[in-house]
């Protein structure tokens, strides 16, 4: 299958921007950012202990600190929206944080003035062997990190603005068939053609939950009032057949589910059942 366009990136690159500011809503985020800063400014890395009181590292880290997280949290949500799908959560990690390098130099060296401290020896150019190592290494660390795709935490599930449906083109329509995950992308169905969209399916899957469907495999949601019913086909298995003539493989222990739900909505044949 094709992998999205260049301009299926960029707006899906947008919504990974306001899922951010999104989240940044949250007071729990910003406890957790202006703690991390009174932790750092009390350890007082990179010789602000010497140089400076506590309330100015509290003020230095603050100023280079929270800005920092901040563009360094937005890169890796671009980053790994550009990137492509099957690129390792490292490699998106480490080109986010060589990215970040040379802002982070800036807003250090502009703390540093502020705070009254002296560059090192060779000026702006002799932060980079204490920047570069140290944004790259936490950039890899919270990709690694941060939640995959059968997570069930979002903050696009809870904003219907950033939703399933808010991310669909209008000329799909709203009459959704199935959902299919493909790597960090869900690929949605409905009854006049698909998209691609950056989201888990774990949260299309509940926002979604209105619709009478379900997630049937660790990889599909289906609307069973699409579905024509189930086949056996020779080959093995059993698959879930959907009127737009997409099967989908249904695992053993889900097929008794199945069918009782099919039997509800009047869609599974006395020889099936």
């Amino acid at each position: 299958m094709k992998q999205p366009g260049f301009r299926v990136k960029l707006t899906d690159g947008r919504f990974a921007l306001r899922e951010m500011a999104a989240a940044l809503r949250d007071r729990t985020v910003w406890a957790v950012i202006l703690g991390v800063v009174l932790l750092v400014a009390l350890a007082g890395p990179f010789y602000t202990l010497d140089s400076l009181g506590l309330a100015g590292r509290i003020g230095y880290w603050g100023l280079v600190g929270v800005p920092g997280a901040l563009m360094m949290w937005a890169l890796n949500s671009l980053v790994g929206v550009l990137c492509p799908p099957h690129w390792p959560r490292a490699a998106i990690g480490a080109l986010a944080g060589a990215l970040g390098i040379l802002p982070l130099m800036l807003l250090v060296a502009a703390g540093m003035a502020l705070a009254g401290l002296d560059l090192p020896p060779a000026g702006y150019a002799g932060l980079l062997p204490y920047v570069a190592p140290t944004v790259i290494g936490i950039s890899v660390l919270v990709q690694v990190l941060r939640p995959g795709q059968d997570d069930t935490a979002s903050v696009a599930s809870a904003d219907p603005s950033t939703g399933l449906f808010a991310r669909l083109p209008p000329e799909l329509g709203r009459d959704i068939i199935a959902v299919q995950a493909q790597d960090h992308y869900v690929k949605v169905s409905t009854t006049r053609g698909s998209h691609l969209v950056l989201m888990r399916l774990s949260d299309a899957a509940a926002e979604l939950a209105s619709l009478g469907g379900m997630q049937i495999h660790r990889s599909w949601w289906v609307n069973l009032a699409h579905a024509s019913g189930l086949e056996k086909p020779d080959t093995g298995g059993v698959r879930l057949v959907l009127r737009n003539g997409i099967r989908v493989p249904v695992p053993r222990s889900k097929v008794p589910d199945v069918k009782r739900a099919l039997a509800a909505e009047n869609r599974l044949d006395a020889g099936q059942a």
